[in-house]
This record gives C-alpha cells, sequence and structure tokens, in this order.
C-alpha cells in the first residue's frame, strides 16, 4: 500500500489533536467559569447576605492567569 502524500490527516490523528488542545485548554476554562459563576451568584445574592462571610475571590486567586500568564 502506498501512503498518501496529500494533506489529508486520518479521522483518529484529527481528533488525536482535537483532544490533546481540549486537555491543555481545561485549566484555563475551569478558572474562566469559575470566575463567571462567581460574578452570577454574588449579583444574586441578597444584600444582606453579601457582606457576611469570607470574600470568594481573595480565597480563589490564580496570579499566573490574572497576570495573562499560563498555569
Amino acid at each position: 500500500m502506498s501512503k498518501r502524500t496529500t494533506g489529508e490527516t486520518h479521522p483518529f490523528q484529527a481528533l488525536e489533536e482535537e483532544a490533546y488542545h481540549a486537555f491543555r485548554e481545561w485549566p484555563v476554562w475551569l478558572v474562566l467559569r469559575e470566575r463567571e459563576l462567581d460574578a452570577h451568584l454574588t449579583a444574586q445574592r441578597p444584600p444582606d447576605a453579601a457582606n457576611s462571610g469570607a470574600k470568594p475571590e481573595q480565597q480563589r486567586r490564580h496570579p499566573a492567569l490574572d497576570q495573562g500568564g499560563k498555569l
């Protein structure tokens, strides 16, 4: 059998590449989603409950992402 010399990639090769990128981006996506949920929950919280307790943003800081770096 001859090898393909065109630009075609095998379906599993394309799937493997997509899976690799998803694996690499997963921690970043989780941090962004966590921030989005914190903002949503803070907006939905009643005013009297917003002042009590520790601030969740101070507990979960990701300085590498805040500065635009990688994890």
